[in-house]
């Protein structure tokens, strides 16, 4: 009876198991859909997201839709302001600047540390990427190309297989997405301005030559602020107030 139970153990072990992943909570899905809203600009810098909308949108409770908007508060997407509601992030040239500086250093050592882990790895992801930019840009497609510009700029933190540099990005990324989408979407000559800086830095990479690369980052990165000032002069980045727009599903 031993030797049998031994046996039964032992097949047990040996079984072709895989780790069950805990299912995901109503909050997360719902600050998946809301993240994604701000990110590709379909909500704008400080509009009010509704509560009562995305209850109605959502088919679920205000108590999720609540530790949704608290989860999107941590990561700096979201102001939570008691008996006023939530609002999309705002910004200023100060703290843009600050933003740009963060992200230029932090970018800067990603890539050196992804093409140390994972030179041909990153270098294909890239290439990848500016093909399929390419082809968003020409048929006009502004939300798929701001996500993958947003991913060019994320595979130097997937490749450098370091954590904490990955980590230290993601505190911002959010923000520099919705940034990107408010910014860049009414600026057609901006999109195709930055694609050439795009092709640039891909080849400075594939040259590994870091001080080009590291000259055209700033000058990539400056724009951001400039089209900003420009962008607000404009009346383009203003909360839409009587928003009918939904998200995505």
């Amino acid at each position: 009876m031993v030797e049998a139970r031994t046996e039964t153990i032992r097949g047990i072990a040996h079984m072709n198991v895989r780790r069950i992943k805990p299912p995901r909570s109503l909050a997360e899905i719902a600050a998946d859909q809301i993240r994604n809203a701000i990110v590709t600009g379909a909500f704008k810098l400080g509009e009010n997201i509704s509560e009562d909308r995305l209850v109605a949108q959502m088919g679920i409770s205000r108590t999720p839709i609540r530790d949704a908007m608290a989860i999107l508060s941590r990561e700096g997407l979201v102001v939570v302001r008691p008996k006023r509601g939530s609002f999309v992030f705002e910004t200023s040239l100060e703290d843009l600047g600050a933003i740009c500086e963060y992200r230029q250093m932090l970018e800067a050592q990603g890539t050196r540390a992804a093409m140390r882990a994972d030179r041909t790895g990153f270098l294909d992801t890239l290439n990848t990427l500016v093909e399929q930019m390419e082809i968003a840009l020409s048929q006009g497609k502004v939300v798929e190309y701001g996500q993958l510009d947003s991913a060019f700029h994320q595979a130097a933190f997937d490749h450098c297989g370091n954590s904490y540099l990955r980590d230290s990005y993601a505190l911002a990324a959010g923000r520099i997405a919705a940034l990107r989408a408010n910014i860049t979407a009414p600026y057609k000559a901006r999109r195709a301005e930055s694609m050439a800086e795009h092709r640039k830095m891909l080849d400075m990479l594939t040259r590994e030559d870091f001080a080009a690369y590291d000259a055209a980052l700033a000058v990539h990165v400056q724009r951001t602020a400039d089209v900003y000032q420009k962008a607000l002069a404009e009346g383009h980045l203003g909360p839409v107030r009587d928003s009918s727009k939904r998200l995505a599903t």
